[in-house]
């Protein structure tokens, strides 16, 4: 099943030349963004285009070289209780460049409630076309924790003697595994992943009523870039996040590069309880400080109900590609994603 959707993947994109991937990329942009769409699953990242690795196994390998990334995101600032995230990924590729590994570190947290995720990740890339075909999978383990003894608990009685709560700490620990594509050219890419494929219970308690659930989480993203000049390039690309039973949350992101050293741009998210057109709009901003090291920042200006008690949210990453060469005169065939 995976091989014939596969070979009807690449066989849909490789059949179209630059201009008509770009006007399909185009369409897709747009057909997306006007749908009615609102909400927002479970922790995302602004800056998901510099890091796909923590959504997309299929992604690990695409550098040339071994790649490290960090990732800290304050979500909702002034927000008591918000969600934070922190993130480091490994990304590399083994000598003959078909297999990719990976590495994700991610923790998450909101209110008194925590969890510590890592992921081991294999990838296997065959020439494709013009391009390449990345099919990837990866094993995670998850460990949940909630803490009721947290200062910032504030209870008209005794937590200890709430019959909702079973311990005023506890911890649990769930595996999943999930699977990846990605077809991508020098200037232009596609995929859709499910990082966590299995259904797990995340219940801190035996619940014959009601049993919490980790639902699988789908996400599909595109991109190309469009030459301005012999320099510049326009970059639009999105993201769609979806899980069920949960509204779908769509990332539109503009950019403008300035050859590989540079960049800048707007993202629009789509999603929120629906009192707004837009949850947020983002701005986006990365640039290569010294060879293989880019910094990049975000702020997201929040535009629901929730501006009224959050002055926005941040995110912060830095990346270093080792043995990265020095920029050449010329740019031949640069990579843009």
């Amino acid at each position: 099943m995976i091989k014939t959707f596969s070979h009807t993947f690449v066989a849909l994109i490789t059949g179209l030349g630059k201009r008509k991937r770009s006007i399909l990329c185009s369409m897709i942009l747009l057909c997306v963004f006007v749908l009615p769409l609102s909400g927002q699953q479970q922790q995302l990242n602004t800056m998901f285009m510099y890091n796909k690795l923590l959504i997309n196994p299929a992604y690990a390998g695409y550098h040339d070289h071994v790649c490290l990334s960090a990732i800290v995101r304050e979500q909702w600032l002034g927000f008591e209780g918000a969600p934070k995230a922190q993130a480091l990924s490994l990304n590399a590729p083994l000598s003959s460049q078909k297999i990719g590994l990976g590495l994700n570190f991610q923790r998450q947290s909101i209110g008194v409630s925590s969890s510590t995720t890592v992921d081991g990740i294999y990838s296997y890339r065959v020439p494709a076309g013009n391009g390449t075909l990345s099919l990837g999978v990866q094993a995670s383990g998850r460990f949940l924790s909630v803490d009721y003894s947290d200062p910032a608990v504030r209870a008209v009685q005794d937590v200890g003697i709430d019959p909702g709560v079973d311990a005023l700490a506890d911890e649990k620990f769930i595996a999943n595994v999930g699977a990846g594509i990605y077809y991508y050219t020098p200037s232009f890419y596609i995929g859709a992943s499910a990082p966590r494929l299995m259904s797990s219970d995340i219940d801190f308690e035996v619940n014959n009523l009601f049993t919490a659930k980790e639902q699988p989480h789908y996400y599909f993203m595109t991109g190309v870039a469009l030459e301005l000049d012999h320099r510049m390039s326009f970059v639009p690309q999105v993201l769609v996040r979806y899980t069920e039973a949960a509204p779908v949350s769509v990332d539109l992101n503009l950019g403008l590069r300035w050859q590989q050293d540079f960049s800048v741009g707007l993202s629009l998210r789509k999603g929120g309880n629906g009192d707004a057109f837009l949850e947020s709009v983002d701005i986006i901003a990365s640039a290569k400080i010294l060879r293989g090291l880019r910094l990049a920042a975000a702020y997201d200006l929040t535009l629901s109900k929730l501006q009224r008690y959050s002055d926005g949210s941040i995110e912060v990453m830095l990346m270093y590609c080792f043995g990265e060469p020095a920029k050449p005169a010329t740019f031949i065939n640069p990579r843009y994603f």
